[in-house]
């Protein structure tokens, strides 16, 4: 008797709990993965999504997503450069996004990256995407993330940033109808747009003015995807 109880029990144990797995409530989405959460840290910096900007290694995000980016070094046409990381469509949280990482890379690094590069494509907008040699790939793990783009599927308006940002942003109006929505405190800047899909862009607050100062120069935060 005792043996056809231990039996049941073996058999049954695995039963119920898938049936809890599958029944039970969905869980809850970590407080880290929604992108209103930004913690600003005493150095000036910020965390959000779990990443560090600043400090923590584009290797880390590569783990924590579980995809391996899309690098490349974009030059424009006055010689600015950045080096980006492209991750394609996923989920944080409930929400589906793509999200786009911009590293942090010192001019001699640029410039060795720059040399050994192994493709040269023009970009619509004159700017030209080069493509990392596999030493300068490994490289590009190892740097920090410094901004992050952030392009929900879902659109956001006006009231859904004031509830989840904050009432009191700092507003600029571009000449083609593009809406920035500013919070230099924590360090984001939301861009809503008729045409395309919004982005939501994180950078440390400390260098919140030299973002703002290239917005109104005219850079885009709405980057075309690959």
């Amino acid at each position: 008797m005792l043996r056809k109880i231990l039996i049941f029990l073996a058999l049954a144990i695995p039963f119920f709990g898938l049936s809890m797995l599958l029944t039970g409530p969905p869980p809850q989405p970590s407080e880290d993965e929604l992108p209103w959460n930004v913690e600003v840290l005493d150095g000036g910096n910020s965390s959000v999504f779990g990443v560090t900007l600043e400090q923590t290694p584009l290797n880390e995000l590569r783990d924590r997503l579980r995809l391996f980016p899309s690098l490349g070094l974009f030059v424009s046409p006055n010689g600015d450069r950045r080096l980006e990381a492209y991750f394609g469509s996923v989920k944080l949280g409930p929400f589906e996004t793509n999200l786009l990482a911009r590293l942090m890379a010192d001019e001699d690094t640029l410039d060795a990256m720059v040399a050994r590069s192994v493709n040269d494509k023009p970009m619509p907008s004159g700017a030209r995407r080069l493509e990392l040699s596999e030493q300068d790939t490994r490289r590009a793990l190892e740097l920090p993330v410094a901004e992050l783009s952030y392009v929900p599927r879902a659109r956001y308006d006006e009231q859904t940033v004031l509830e989840r940002f904050g009432r009191d942003p700092q507003k600029l109006l571009m000449d083609d109808g593009r809406q920035y929505y500013l919070y230099p405190d924590t360090g984001v800047a939301i861009l809503l747009t008729a045409r395309g899909r919004d982005t939501l862009h994180f950078i440390s607050p400390r260098n919140f003015d030299d973002l703002r100062a290239r917005i109104e120069e005219g850079e885009s935060l709405q980057r075309p995807l690959p």
